[in-house]
């Protein structure tokens, strides 16, 4: 991303200050946009329609809180016995006592924290996991020693990226690693692991009163937060600050730019935030922002919080779901503390009265907060949790070689029943019509030729060139050609040749631009590269609608093959669809997905979805090779094969794939 760290700068210091001036958006970009508006806002106008009840309500929340669990963790067998915590250290101050631990959440994963103990008060003691934001638990001992001098007991968790050992929350935002897309990897994933088990932790101590657990946390610690409390009902109070907003103000306000990638998992099911709130009902939770927070718009946290009432009035618990907003903007404040401390001073103590001033606390020095004290383990696997947290699907391609039509074909109907249901559960239930527009009819060397648009998804529409040999003496219907377009940018400026000009002899050719390919590129000006940044975030905000910018391809590629079916000079049943790269592999899928392609033409196709094309989870269900090794009666491969892509499917050239 050329201008991705220079453009990402300014706009974090957009979200705490002035107004950004962005690059200018072309007209496909501004309909994509104007596109994923549409479909947030109408699930979220529509969101708890004929819930009218908290019985209702339950049926709903199971299948919510299990799709959520499944885009974390996908399917992660949880332990049934508490983690292994070890002491490393205690420290004794005036009004508590910390101990340093390291827990170890999954096998060689360990989270560090520091767990304040109250020297006064009754035990067990209530708790609050306190989960740091985009700081380590040094920034945030001020909490834990403030819960902890009132007779709350605090565990202060590091995250993963700024923690003793770290992890990046930034490998799509930062690094464009779209394959964790496809992997169905969130670091938000681990976060949340590393809580629930911290919660094992906590409420197997005979000091802690596991009936009186809390959580909260700031900026990406109170997006944790929020998702902690919705998933784990052992978190009887929580309080999410500076954290949480509506899917639709994100989207609105394109916040996928001032975002981290710890903010959401991979949202294969196209969940909002609204909905993920709603798991909390009917249990206490304490909602704070702050008024001039740019990362947080108020209007989208207010939006969100009405949503969420709709639930909570379900259960007559409208009092149970409070708001809290501090003046400022995204910082951790004395007035945006003070609430979250009067919260659990009265669900956990008992204490109604608010809290009027933080007043002096006992903060620990940063040198006392260590938990590993002799070094970092070296066993660890946080620093490569991205690769090893999900498993990604197993096949063998020999076994595939030699296994009979009968087994394959059952594979085959098997797969693309669950990518539909899985991978490419954001495609319309019910399609918009084609509404196809033809141009006026041309002729260019030896064929006739006219354009064509035609609507994929609501508001999007799809370019196309299809011609016919001029004098075709072929009686009877012409097979169809399927071209997927690979080249981005604008064909006049003499980047390719005009593909419609090719000796296709006789048959029907449909050369399709689909979306950010051909004359549809999302960016302005392909020769400056001035606007690459704001591409690489509409992909980041495309997952966060539930969906990729390829999976979108591969919907409008089913488009296509339905409109050239529809041709009254073109054979439904002798259709190739051809492509290069990626977008070949889009047209491989498209065909798997259709079932009565004749052929597939994969020119030089990447080896495997960590490459691309990013479709979200794709690596939990199949890979490239399996799809090729499974329709290799179809296939047919030209230009640079990777090792292993299906050598058996071979040809030299795209002529001799045609034959």
């Amino acid at each position: 991303m050329k201008q991705h760290l220079r453009l990402c700068a300014l706009l974090g210091v957009s979200v705490l200050g002035g107004p950004l001036s962005l690059p200018a958006q072309n007209q496909e970009f501004q309909a994509l946009q104007a596109h994923f508006e549409h479909v947030v806002t109408a699930r979220f106008d529509t969101l708890f329609s004929g819930i009218n009840s908290a019985s209702q309500w339950e049926e709903r929340e199971q299948r919510t809180r299990a799709a959520l669990a499944r885009m974390l963790w996908h399917g992660r067998a949880w332990p049934s016995e508490p983690p292994r915590a070890t002491v490393t250290a205690r420290v004794e101050r005036r009004d508590y006592t910390i101990e340093n631990l390291v827990i170890e959440t999954a096998p060689h994963l360990y989270l560090t924290a520091n767990l304040y103990l109250p020297r006064a008060g009754r035990r067990p003691y209530p708790v609050v996991l306190y989960q740091c934001g985009h700081a380590n638990k040094n920034r945030y001992a001020r909490h834990g020693a403030w819960f902890a001098g009132r007779g709350i007991a605090a565990l202060v968790m590091d995250n993963i990226e700024m923690g003793e050992i770290e992890f990046t929350h930034h490998g799509v935002y930062s690094n464009a690693w779209f394959h964790w897309y496809s992997r169905g990897f969130s670091p938000l994933a681990v976060e949340l692991l590393n809580a629930r088990r911290a919660l094992d932790y906590l409420s197997a101590r005979p000091d802690i009163d596991k009936n009186r657990i809390g959580a909260t946390g700031r900026s990406g610690g109170g997006m944790t937060t929020f998702f902690l409390a919705a998933l784990d009902k052992r978190i009887k109070a929580s309080a999410p600050v500076s954290g949480t907003l509506s899917t639709v103000g994100w989207i609105k306000h394109r916040l996928s730019a001032a975002h981290c990638d710890c903010q959401y998992p991979v949202n294969s099911y196209g969940l909002s935030y609204s909905e993920i709130g709603a798991l909390t009902a009917p249990r206490a939770q304490l909602l704070c922002n702050a008024d001039a927070d740019r990362g947080f718009p108020m209007d989208s946290f207010n939006e969100m919080v009405l949503k969420m009432r709709e639930i909570y009035r379900l259960y007559n618990a409208d009092a149970a779901l409070r708001t809290a907003v501090a003046p400022g903007g995204h910082a951790d404040t004395e007035a945006i503390r003070i609430p979250v401390y009067s919260f659990f001073l009265k669900e956990f103590l008992g204490i109604d009265a608010p809290v009027a001033a933080e007043g002096p606390v006992d903060e620990p020095p940063a040198a006392d907060l260590v938990c590993f004290r002799d070094g970092l383990s070296l066993d660890e696997r946080l620093s490569r949790i991205d690769e090893e947290l999900i498993p990604v699907h197993a096949f063998s391609m020999t076994a595939l070689r030699t296994a009979p039509l009968q087994a394959r074909m059952k594979r085959i109907r098997e797969l693309a029943g669950a990518l539909r249901e899985g991978v490419f559960r954001y495609f319309p239930r019910e399609p918009v019509p084609l509404a196809p527009v033809w141009n006026d009819q041309g002729a260019a060397q030896g064929r006739v030729v006219r354009k064509v648009t035609f609507s994929s998804f609501e508001g999007l529409r799809v370019r196309a060139v299809y011609s016919l040999p001029a004098n075709s003496a072929q009686p009877g219907k012409l097979p169809g050609l399927l071209v997927v377009d690979h080249r981005r940018g604008i064909p006049v400026w003499g980047n390719e040749q005009p593909l419609e000009r090719n000796q296709w002899g006789p048959r029907a050719v449909l050369v399709v631009e689909t979306l950010d390919r051909g004359s549809r590129a999302l960016e302005q000006n392909l020769r400056s590269f001035s606007d690459d940044d704001l591409i690489h975030h509409m992909k980041r905000q495309a997952m966060v609608a539930g969906t990729t910018l390829e999976s979108m391809q591969v919907y409008e590629v089913l488009r296509a093959l339905e409109l050239l079916r529809s041709l009254a000079e073109v054979d439904p049943s002798r259709i190739t669809i051809a492509g290069r790269g990626e977008t070949g592999v889009n047209g491989l899928y498209a065909a798997l997905l259709d079932g009565k392609v004749e052929k597939v033409i994969l020119g030089s196709p990447p080896a495997s979805h960590r490459q691309g094309p990013c479709y979200l989870d794709i690596l939990t269900y199949t890979d490239i090779p399996e799809v090729i090794a499974l329709m290799w009666e179809k296939v047919r491969l030209y230009g640079e094969i990777p090792p292993g892509v299906g050598s058996q499917a071979a040809y030299p050239s795209l002529v001799e794939c045609l034959r």
